[in-house]
């Protein structure tokens, strides 16, 4: 991944040897920085299944994966009528009627009957579990915004509590989907302030606390929350669904490379190493933070790891060709540069040709196929491509943008 030590001597085959200050060496990384071995490594582990992807929402966290929840039970309610029936009615009951309508087709049927079990018996246990099938109704509906709502309900009439706790998640969850930041960061923020958060829970306020600062552009208040979601996995007992952990790792790794598209290169040939040094530096520390999450097994950070991974050297492979050309140099030492750069750094075109591979390959193995993988799969062929029109002699330089899933 030297690119300094590539380019340097091509300065100086091109310019004469001059003195030039020594840029300070990169910084020592703990990855073999090859995406092929790396995720030919990896192989499907015990995490949990299939994710969707978002960053902003996922199922399973509370929603008992978009289901409303059911138990059986208890409090049984007596009411008289004028002529002196007696009629009893237990939230069980109230709760097979809510299933009942929903199975039939008439949401809004169950959410009263949901909404009548919690009014009539608040004090029941599955009161705050009724409530909480209203949001998940109503998220099923498509209907957001009421969704949301009816989540910070529950967490208002239940301030604690298995449901209480998974409704303030779902609505963060939400809240991120739409891009609502601000909101989305005081949900979890107020969750993160409960008593009531394990660390097991904790890792997940945390990963999505990170995602929702990231995306806010606040990298070291994201940092802080995606480093303290990877602290309090290693305080917890056990975790056996490694989904936000992975996550925390990805964007702690997206973080570094938003740093490495920061750097600009400069013309001058000692300004030009050290920038070409701190691009590798912060490619590489990206990279690690991807492998790290590819570690974890789960099958979507897997993937989006794996692509990152790969183009990673892509996108070293085109700061090479695009790096500014030393000063003073007349056309013809111009050409022998030119050919000279992609000579050296092709292989970095090999590297993330492999890895594109590799990936595809995972989702294999893991039986998904998702937009990671088919980035992939598209990235390997553009590579091959390139490579191809290279080996019979071409100079290619493609733009520098090259766009990638989120």
């Amino acid at each position: 991944m030297r690119l300094a030590s590539l380019l340097l001597p091509l300065c100086l085959a091109a310019c004469g040897a001059k003195p030039r200050p020594v840029a300070p060496a990169p910084t020592d990384v703990t990855t073999s920085l090859d995406p092929g071995e790396d995720l030919g490594n990896a192989s499907p582990g015990t995490s949990a299944g299939t994710r969707p992807g978002d960053a902003g929402t996922r199922p399973g966290t509370g929603a008992g994966d978009g289901a409303p929840k059911h138990y059986d039970l208890e409090e049984i309610r007596l009411s008289a009528s004028a002529t002196g029936d007696i009629t009893a009615t237990a939230p069980s009951q109230l709760l097979d009627q809510a299933k009942a309508a929903l199975d039939a087709g008439h949401p809004q049927e169950a959410i009263a009957l949901y909404r009548k079990l919690a009014a009539d018996f608040p004090t029941s246990r599955l009161a705050p579990a009724a409530l909480f099938n209203v949001g998940i109704v109503l998220e099923n509906l498509g209907d957001i915004p009421a969704a949301i709502i009816s989540y910070r309900d529950v967490v208002a009439a239940y301030p604690t509590g298995r449901e209480s706790l998974d409704a303030h998640l779902r609505a963060a969850a939400l809240e991120a989907e739409k891009k609502e930041w601000k909101h989305a960061e005081r949900t979890l923020r107020e969750i993160d302030a409960r008593k009531d958060v394990s660390h097991l829970d904790r890792i997940e306020v945390q990963a999505r606390l990170g995602y929702v600062l990231l995306m806010q552009e606040r990298a070291p208040d994201a940092r802080a929350a995606l480093d303290a979601a990877i602290g309090a996995w290693r305080k917890a007992t056990r975790v056996d669904d490694r989904y936000y952990i992975a996550m925390a790792h990805y964007y702690l790794g997206e973080l570094a490379h938003r740093d490495f598209g920061k750097v600009l290169l400069r013309s001058a040939d000692t300004m030009l190493k050290a920038d070409l040094v701190q691009k590798e530096q912060l490619a590489a520390q990206a990279y690690d933070r991807w492998r790290h999450a590819l570690e974890m097994k789960d099958p979507y950070w897997s993937l989006a790891a794996g692509y990152r991974m790969s183009h990673v050297f892509m996108e070293l492979w085109l700061t090479a060709v695009h790096a500014p050309m030393p000063e003073g140099l007349d056309p013809a030492a111009k050409g022998y540069y030119e050919v000279e750069v992609h000579d050296r750094v092709r292989r970095h075109l090999h590297t993330a040709l492999e890895g594109h591979e590799m990936n595809v390959k995972l989702a294999g193995a893991y039986g998904v196929e998702n937009a990671w993988s088919e980035a992939s799969r598209v990235r390997a062929a553009e590579i091959a491509a390139i490579l191809a029109r290279e080996s019979k002699g071409e100079i290619v330089v493609p733009p520098v943008v090259v766009a990638s899933p989120h």
